[in-house]
């Protein structure tokens, strides 16, 4: 039975089976919206409650409620004296939902759970998963490649790490270096010419004047149409100062207009400019790989430095 190790998570997949037809008949009559509301979510609640509660799921464990809060669904088990959370328990409930292939709708429908276990109406346990916590998305970085010797690095010296289970591309474009693809979601590294060569104090001096980075980040802009800025912020890369932008708007591709969001971080560096830039189409996916963008910008190493 997969990740079913004993009675104790049993029981989960016994009351998801009616939860899983409820969350799909609501999920398809509600086709025409991106995410499920929270007046869904709390249909979805009712209805697996009105099915499931009282009922014996096994091993002396009962369903006692099935509630919703926001979007947060909370599932109520009265459970027997002899009960006890296991040392991995949330790994294992997590481990549960993929197996049953739920762990995806409630990661794209951005729908917490939360787990609330009674012995005589005192409760003895809660965990509680957050939505991104269901998503599939890894959060760990692979070797540095060295981009040096590559014919469109302008001869910078940089080497950057990449993230595991995502492939490692070339583009056509001539400034593109290097790409990171895993679904819809990108990382790419563009290097191109600067109009002359900027020393990192200059650099600094130019970053510290608001107009030139409006400026700046409208040209970033340019290829959005009705772009927003949610935030933009001076950092250091290795030394270098550096534009960092979170921007989202559309983009015309053959006739589609296609929505996007991108993270990038525009890097100073000497009389070259050095873009990071992470983008998807799909904002809850890139919204939980915001933390793995940074992982790989924080990996950045310019070896001519110190030399």
């Amino acid at each position: 039975m997969g990740l079913i190790r004993s009675y104790k998570d049993l029981f989960l997949f016994k009351s998801m089976r009616s939860l899983l037809l409820i969350f799909f008949i609501v999920f398809y009559s509600n086709s025409f919206s991106q995410t499920l509301s929270e007046d869904d979510i709390k249909q979805i609640a009712k209805q697996a409650n009105d099915e499931l509660q009282g009922v014996d799921l096994g091993y002396g464990i009962f369903m006692r409620n099935c509630l919703a809060f926001g979007r947060t669904l909370i599932y109520q088990y009265d459970v027997p004296e002899y009960w006890a959370a296991t040392e991995n328990m949330k790994e294992d409930l997590i481990g549960n939902f993929k197996e049953a292939g739920s762990a995806e709708l409630f990661f794209n429908n951005d729908i917490n759970v939360e787990f609330q276990y009674y012995y005589e109406g005192k409760l003895q346990k809660r965990i509680t998963v957050k939505s991104n916590e269901f998503s599939d998305l890894t959060f760990s970085l692979g070797d540095y490649i060295e981009l040096r010797e590559h014919p469109k690095a302008k001869g910078v010296n940089m080497r950057i790490r990449y993230p595991n289970g995502w492939s490692v591309e070339d583009r056509d474009s001539p400034h593109i270096v290097k790409q990171f693809k895993y679904r819809d979601n990108f990382y790419m590294i563009t290097i191109t010419d600067n109009y002359t060569f900027i020393s990192r104090n200059q650099a600094k001096e130019l970053l510290s004047d608001d107009e030139f980075v409006d400026g700046y980040i409208a040209e970033s802009c340019s290829f959005l149409n009705n772009y927003q800025v949610l935030n933009d912020r001076i950092v250091t890369i290795d030394t270098y100062p550096t534009v960092e932008l979170t921007v989202k708007g559309h983009n015309e591709r053959s006739g589609i207009d296609i929505n996007m969001i991108m993270k990038s971080w525009v890097i100073m560096y000497e009389d070259k400019v050095i873009t990071l830039q992470a983008f998807s189409t799909n904002e809850k996916e890139f919204s939980s790989l915001e933390s793995l963008y940074h992982m790989i910008t924080n990996s950045v190493d310019f070896p001519d430095i110190f030399k």
